[in-house]
């Protein structure tokens, strides 16, 4: 056996160290056709690479997302916080803040509105006394009215020239002494036809008198005159109208003042 010279050996045929899973595994040369069982083999390694790979892409994918919503949530968290601190630390000086913009508004709306209250007051007065100049022009147009219109009804009815004779005759207390009374020269036909008698027994004298208007009439006796002319009794309704527009003029004024005075 000691004579066995390996390199004659392999000068016949190529030789190898034999293993022994060989006979386990066939060799396959590359020319022959994969197996059916090899390729199940590969699609089932395959798939499950595949799949290891996704489940490593979503475990990644499922890290980021919460780290993102954790960072997220504790930004969230400190903004919150931080609110609710600002909140809590400065409610006191933002309300006296508040109550002081509040008082520096209202100081400024005073402020800017007393002009327009002053120019109010004065517009409001200048109503009042057109208001009033209006009252009186429809006063005055209203008496010139009524007396055109009185004019009218004496030329209509020169009877009532009549009626104011009978009432002088009742004039209380009674004039003493001669009485005469002037008339128009038409109202003095008219009282002469109507009223001659009652005259005569009251010791009355007619007189005419061609300055007097038609309507009108005048009684003197030694002891004075009585005025009864269409032109005086014109005047005294004025007079009267006068006298008590002057009054509610004065009432008015003094409601105001008073009104003022409360106020302040």
């Amino acid at each position: 056996m000691s004579d066995f010279q390996p390199s004659e050996f392999d000068r016949h045929e190529s030789w190898r160290r034999w293993k022994m899973d060989e006979l386990a595994k066939p060799v396959q040369r590359s020319d022959e056709p994969e197996s059916p069982a090899a390729i199940h083999r590969r699609k089932v390694a395959a798939a499950q690479k595949a799949a290891e790979e996704a489940r490593q892409r979503e475990e990644q994918a499922r890290k980021a997302e919460y780290q993102k919503v954790r960072q997220q949530a504790e930004q969230e968290g400190y903004q919150a916080g931080f609110k609710r601190g600002q909140q809590e630390g400065h409610a006191q000086g933002l309300e006296a803040g508040q109550q002081e913009a509040k008082q520096a508004l209202e100081q400024q709306i005073n402020q800017t509105l007393a002009p327009l209250a002053h120019l109010a007051k004065q517009f409001d007065d200048a109503l009042a006394r057109l208001d009033e100049s209006l009252a009186d022009d429809l006063v005055e147009l209203a008496l010139l009215t009524g007396r055109q219109l009185a004019g009218e009804a004496l030329e209509a009815n020169p009877e009532e020239i009549l009626r104011l004779v009978r009432q002088l005759l009742h004039t209380e207390p009674p004039l003493v002494g001669q009485q005469r009374l002037w008339l128009n020269p038409e109202d003095h036909a008219l009282v002469s036809q109507h009223l001659a008698d009652k005259l005569s027994a009251a010791n009355w004298k007619l007189q005419p008198d061609d300055q007097l208007a038609r309507g009108g009439c005048r009684v003197t006796s030694d002891q004075g005159e009585l005025d009864a002319t269409f032109e005086s009794r014109w005047q005294a309704i004025n007079s009267h109208r006068r006298q008590r527009h002057h009054k509610l003029s004065k009432d008015k004024n003094a409601a105001e003042i008073s009104s003022d005075d409360r106020r302040e």
